[in-house]
């Protein structure tokens, strides 16, 4: 029986390409995250091994009332797993909205399919912004032009004729193209170099890097301190009970081991409450690497207006009969091998009857023109361009007649688009990129109108107060895209450059990008150079966009952002993709990655409050030879009422604290080392008066000890916010309110005679409260005293400078916000 194969009418059948896709077997995961690996990164971490260590020792010597730390630690990783699971499930359904797929013709008819669905046979359909989603070789094409530098890192496009081969990963960036599928999924050329990766990598943003150093910091500080700790018990022949139960209150609260938790959590929830305001996070590191972006680059078309263009007139040359040049545009537009929208609104406006194409130059950004050559006589046949009227007038391809001339300015200074259609006796250039358009006799001006979604000046206005940059890079004529950016609320003074004055210099292009706003008539490589020149002058860039033309400046941005609608290969490449086309979205999502960082720099001085007093305990008991003032579960419990409790509420709260980009170790010092190290001390006074001038024992000066902690770890809570010109700030209602109901709580536990047995506590007299709360006001002013110093003070005013503002824009009036361009 002979096997069916494809061909460029037909393609296959539906039971032969079923029958294949059996054969195949199921897809391989290609989520956001595996669940193996959500769980592996929950589980085995540095910290959790170390106790581990702590608490399988604690167990072997029957200390399990000391040993509770070990299930806090295995809740803490179930709730990551968790949240993160949660997180997968909804972030996967939404990617398959923007999942690649291919127009596949089965049974002779156009079917779009997942990647995952097409099979070796499969004819798929090219056009511009298309990817490849398998190998295979070309049967019929017309100017395919591919970019294969996502394989190869050759940027230049690759022309592909018939039966040249066509591979997964590459794009198409003009032309069209009908191929065969020879190779799917793990066997095609890029499932081949994914050999290696198919384990979930997610790149580490800018507060992850931040946090790993917080935990280097911490994991080499904890070594010489457990080396000291041990020496002091072995000199001082403590037994082997109380030298596990003071090693382990000392080293295991030394670790910062719930911040990382935190922030993966914080980071999941992010991503899934984003997700339900139609922003599609495809890194979950990229929720939080938002907070750093201070510039955001746009295009014009499909961002601030709503993409869609529509055909508003067309001022036909003086020799030219209307009827028959609206019939030869119908036939133009009818003829290409791909449709960009403004040929779309042509064609919608002239239908017509495709003639037989003899040659054709399909339309790129990189020249701004297009041509075919019909065959035939008379009017429908001959070649005939279609381009920029400004970029075929300096190459000297098009010369207007005084009335036209006049038409294109009076039009594209209301901010609508033109194009220029001519006619030539003349043969299409074999290569466009090098050889200029033909000379042409002027046939038709085509005037094209967008719309400026209705949320645009509304969205540049809260990009000022959030103090983000704007820069609008389009390809465009000045006049055009200026009148749009006036109406949006760009100042009228905002600097404006044109693609051919650009320098090919890097330094002087890069202060002129930083100093000017809006740019027009750029090619693809200039936008590329242009928000590369943004990324080495310090900025952290997202851009926006929708087109195959954005697909170099996306690689080049710290951020990439995709338009729902756009190409394949945009939405392929984007770390964030807004599904709804919502441009307002984006600042949104800069202000929710903003208060992430904020919040987790909130949790991060907590934590290292935490590490620094453990720090401040060990010198203390190793040095001087104080009594250790807790047992791990006091550790254990004041850990659960300070952090554990405050943590889940701070993580997702409001802040309006700083941003630190980059210091954030300095920033979580300035606040840790004073508050840490008056904890320690206040925790041994406390002990010490209780338990040996007061005479209450050992475990009076304990719950003392105790008390004192878990109060000043209350009152830190209040003052994180604290900093120059911050010292007015009230404190959040919320905040006051979560405090109070902690202090009841630990009232409550001490109440509780059970609890009160299990933690080895006491009822304090009146006495010890006082010495215990007198403590606490002692701990209080040693941190305010510290805050003092002039290094800390220093720390402060550094970490509350302002990061150089990106330029924001001034204010300025907008334009009608639903204005016809």
């Amino acid at each position: 029986m002979a096997t069916a194969t494809a061909t460029p009418d037909t393609g296959l059948s539906s039971q032969e390409a079923e029958a294949r896709l059996r054969k195949l077997g199921d897809p391989p995961e290609t989520s956001s995250r595996s669940t193996s690996s959500i769980i592996a990164g929950n589980v085995f971490t540095l910290f959790n091994a170390i106790i581990a260590v702590f608490f399988v020792f604690d167990l072997a010597l029957g200390l399990y009332a000391d040993s509770l730390f070990g299930l806090i630690a295995v809740i803490n990783s179930y709730i990551g797993i968790r949240q993160e699971l949660n997180a997968k499930k909804t972030l996967d359904e939404v990617a398959v909205l923007v999942a690649p797929r291919a127009q596949v013709i089965r049974d002779g008819d156009p079917v779009e399919l997942l990647a995952d669905q097409v099979v070796p046979g499969d004819l798929v359909v090219l056009g511009p912004g298309d990817q490849l989603v398998a190998d295979g070789r070309v049967v019929a094409g017309r100017g395919l032009t591919v970019d294969e530098s996502m394989l190869t890192g050759e940027a230049d496009g690759i022309r592909k004729d018939s039966g040249e081969e066509v591979l997964s990963g590459s794009f198409v960036i003009s032309g069209s193209a009908h191929y065969e599928i020879e190779a799917v999924r793990e066997r095609s050329y890029a499932g081949r170099l994914a050999g290696e990766a198919k384990q979930f990598r997610h790149p580490l943003s800018p507060l992850q890097e931040e946090v790993n150093r917080v935990i280097i910091v911490s994991t080499y500080t904890m070594i010489p301190l457990a080396i000291l700790l041990i020496i002091s018990l072995k000199v001082r022949a403590v037994g082997l009970h109380s030298a596990a139960e003071t090693a382990t209150a000392g080293l295991v609260t030394l670790i910062p081991e719930g911040l990382v938790l935190l922030m993966s959590v914080t980071f999941a929830v992010a991503a899934v409450r984003l997700a339900k305001r139609d922003t599609l996070i495809q890194q979950m590191s990229a929720t939080e690497s938002l907070a750093s972006v201070d510039t955001i680059c746009v295009d014009k078309t499909g961002t601030l207006t709503q993409g869609e263009l529509k055909l508003r007139g067309v001022e036909f040359a003086d020799d030219v009969d209307p009827a028959v040049g609206a019939a030869v545009l119908g036939r133009f537009a009818a003829s290409v091998g791909s449709r960009n929208g403004t040929l779309e609104a042509i064609a919608s406006r002239y239908p017509g009857d495709p003639g037989s194409v003899t040659a054709e130059v399909p339309f790129s950004s990189e020249w701004k023109w297009s041509g075919v050559s019909l065959a035939g006589d008379g009017a429908g046949g001959g070649t005939f361009v279609m381009g920029a009227p400004d970029i075929l007038e300096e190459a000297g391809a098009l010369v207007l007649s005084p009335g036209m001339a006049g038409k294109l300015r009076e039009e594209t200074s209301a901010g609508r688009r033109v194009v220029a259609f001519g006619r030539t006796g003349e043969a299409l250039p074999e290569d466009a990129a090098v050889s200029p358009a033909p000379r042409l006799t002027p046939v038709a001006l085509i005037v094209l109108e967008e719309t400026l979604r209705e949320d645009a000046a509304e969205t540049i206005a809260f990009m000022r107060d959030q103090e983000v940059d704007l820069k609008l890079i389009s390809g465009d004529a000045a006049a055009t895209v200026t009148a749009v950016a006036y109406a949006v609320g760009v100042p009228r003074d905002a600097g404006v450059v044109e693609g051919p004055d650009l320098p090919d210099d890097p330094e002087r292009l890069q202060e002129i990008v930083v100093a000017n706003t809006i740019f027009c008539r750029i090619k693809p490589e200039q936008k590329k150079a242009l928000v590369r020149a943004l990324v080495d002058a310090g900025r952290y860039v997202a851009m926006i966009g929708d087109g195959v033309n954005d697909v170099p400046a996306l690689k080049q941005a710290r951020m990439a952002v995709a338009m729902g609608s756009g190409t394949q290969v945009t939405k392929g490449v984007a770390d964030v993709v807004l599904l709804k086309d919502q441009f307002k979205r984006l600042p949104e999502a800069v202000g929710e990655g903003r208060r992430i960082a904020r919040n987790i720099h909130r949790l991060g001085r907590l934590y290292l409050t935490k590490s620094v007093y453990a720090a401040t305990l060990i010198v203390l008991v190793a040095v001087p030879g104080f009594a250790f003032p807790f047992l791990p579960r006091h550790l254990t419990m004041a850990a659960f009422l300070t952090i554990g409790i405050p943590s889940f509420v701070l993580a997702l709260a409001p802040s309006d604290g700083p941003l630190y980009r980059g210091r954030l170790i300095r920033a979580l010092a300035a606040f840790a080392i004073p508050a840490g190290v008056a904890t320690g001390i206040a925790s041994i006074i406390s002990c010490f008066l209780v338990n040996t001038v007061a005479g209450g024992g050992l475990a009076a000066g304990r719950t003392a000890a105790t008390t004192t902690l878990i109060f000043l770890g209350l009152a830190f809570i209040l003052l994180l916010e604290r900093g120059p010109g911050r010292e007015g700030n009230a404190v959040q209602s919320y905040l006051l309110s979560m405090v109070a109901g902690l202090a009841a709580l630990y009232a409550l536990m001490l109440a509780a005679e059970p609890v009160r047995n299990f933690f080895e506590l006491e009822i304090l007299n009146a006495t010890q409260w006082f010495l215990a709360l007198a403590s606490a006001a002692i701990g209080l002013t040693i941190a305010a005293l510290v805050w003092r110093l002039p290094v800390i003070e220093r720390w402060e005013a550094e970490i509350d400078e302002p990061d150089e503002p990106p330029s924001p824009m001034e204010e300025s009036e907008p334009g009608p916000p639903t204005q016809a361009l």
